[in-house]
């Protein structure tokens, strides 16, 4: 049993809970959902016995790596995956593809302080970041904090040269967000109760407009003067690097994010007029031959004569950034789900509706995959009968496995379901059908047609201030009793929505 699911257990429940439960032994119900017992026990024996969870999750991590949409390594993992989804049986195996453009790879990267000492310094190139030419030695410049007018006066000065592009760093994430519990599970978040925001005042106005100004000429000079690569800090502390990236096209400037404590100390000895030399080199690689990313679809079909082809879902993105390996984004929600899926496989389950499973590119991007999968199957006239007969879709991303519950996004009436769907899992920190929502993620997808999707609730203990997007998102940080836990969890989940009398209640039109 893991630190993250001891915690939840002592706050939800006491101390005395886990210890006189064991981990295949369901909790007595009074679920008003029909909770098949039996099943549940099933699920639980297959998914803590006999799991295949470690199996997936290290071959995404380790093997593989990371997976930036339509790079050699997203492609790899893309294939991997649906070939293990044939040979786990799953059914209508397939790939849908959608256009999203060009890859890139790092192929080469060194940055280097070489005077007034010697140091080998903590960076990353961007994603799609352009190549240096070659390996580039000079003094950096510092364009960080000056005005539009300074900034254009230094234009002459930059071809091919270093330049900072921010000033000291002193602003760092060292919070995570708040963590959801199990007392504050009928209270909306935020997401769900927008209050009014306050105009800024003049002198805010005035500030906020020649800090666009100053960026805007900062981009402008950039490009005019030829400089030969930006450096920027991370908002990271400990050599921790936050860094994404996006395709600036043909002629853009190369561009590397360094740990903040590298980049303060290269600007607080410029500061100080101390010479410094650095020496940068980035080589990176664009895939044109395919600019199609893919989301794989599988499932096991619904059996009932009369619901059968309405659909239960989960889906989790399988792209990730490329400085770690993608472990908690997303890595761990994609070998989850398709646990789930297995387990339920493995126990030859006959569901009354479809259960289907997606795993999505392009989320990084804007949630890409999985809009256009919404798009292509549940918007429009000719997909109004698809719509109707969708159930509901469960997301699994953001956080640490386990599973603690799910954001029911306002909707009350599943919530309650969801509380009945979770009991059997007390016993193992999944305890909370919160009524909070939460954004920037695929379940958005489908609330954006109008129809049910909730995000599940992991845990953030250490995601925001280290792991979202940074390259210490690894292995290391996701344990193999919680990526079990929530695979039995999402199993019996899915199970229990596909084979209810009715599909999972829509949410009123207020709360979407």
């Amino acid at each position: 049993m893991t630190r993250s699911i001891t915690l939840s257990l002592l706050i939800a429940f006491g101390p005395a809970l886990w210890l006189g439960a064991h981990p295949l032994s369901p909790l007595p119900l009074a679920a008003q959902e029909q909770i098949d017992q039996d099943m549940v026990a099933r699920i639980r024996a297959e998914g803590f016995d006999n799991s295949h969870v470690l199996e997936v999750f290290n071959h995404l991590t380790n093997v593989i790596g990371p997976r930036l949409t339509n790079s050699p390594g997203y492609y790899e993992a893309v294939e991997w995956m649906r070939d293990k989804m044939i040979e786990w049986e799953f059914e209508d195996v397939h790939l849908e593809s959608w256009e999203f453009g060009r890859g890139w790879s790092l192929e080469k990267f060194s940055v280097e302080m070489l005077e007034p000492r010697y140091l080998p310094m903590i960076g990353f190139p961007r994603g799609w970041s352009a190549s240096t030419q070659g390996r580039l030695v000079s003094e950096p410049i510092m364009l960080g904090g000056k005005s539009a007018e300074e900034l254009r006066s230094l234009e002459d000065r930059l071809g091919g040269a270093i330049v900072l592009t921010r000033p000291i760093e002193t602003n760092f994430f060292r919070e995570d967000r708040p963590q959801p519990r199990f007392e504050d599970r009928f209270t909306p978040s935020r997401s769900l109760t927008r209050s009014p925001s306050t105009p800024p005042s003049d002198a805010q106005q005035a500030d906020r407009s020649r800090r666009q100004e100053a960026a805007r000429a900062l981009g402008d000079v950039l490009v005019s003067g030829g400089v030969g690569v930006t450096l920027e800090p991370t908002r990271g502390e400990h050599g921790t690097l936050f860094v994404t990236g996006r395709d600036q096209g043909d002629g853009a400037v190369p561009s590397v994010v360094l740990a903040a404590e590298h980049y303060n100390l290269v600007a607080r000895l410029l500061e100080q007029q101390i010479p410094v030399t650095l020496a940068v080199e980035v080589a990176g690689r664009y895939y044109e031959d395919n600019t199609d990313a893919y989301n794989i679809i599988a499932e096991i079909q619904g059996v009932d004569p009369e619901i059968g082809d309405e659909v239960v879902m989960v889906g989790a993105h399988l792209d990730s950034w490329h400085t770690g390996t993608g472990a908690t984004d997303n890595a761990d929600g994609s070998s989850i789900v398709m646990e789930a899926l297995r387990i339920l496989k493995a126990l030859d389950v006959q569901p009354r509706r479809t259960i289907r499973v997606a795993l999505w590119g392009g989320e990084e991007q804007g949630l890409l995959g999985s809009r256009e999968y919404v798009r292509r199957h549940f918007e429009g006239a000719e997909n109004v009968v698809a719509h109707e007969k969708f159930s509901v879709y469960y997301n699994l991303d953001n956080g640490f496995a386990p599973i603690y519950g799910f954001f029911m996004e306002g909707n009350e009436a599943a919530r309650e379901i969801m509380e009945d769907y979770l009991e059997p899992f007390n016993d193992l920190g999944a305890n909370i059908s919160t009524m909070a929502g939460v954004g920037s993620t695929d379940h958005l997808s489908f609330i954006g047609a109008g129809l049910p999707g909730f995000q599940s609730i992991h845990d953030f203990t250490g995601y925001d201030v280290r792991t979202h997007h940074t390259n210490m998102d690894t292995f290391e940080r996701v344990q193999e009793e919680d990526l079990k836990q929530a695979a039995v969890v999402m199993a019996s989940i899915l199970y229990h929505s596909a084979m209810r009398d009715e599909r999972m209640p829509r949410a009123p039109v207020a709360a979407r």
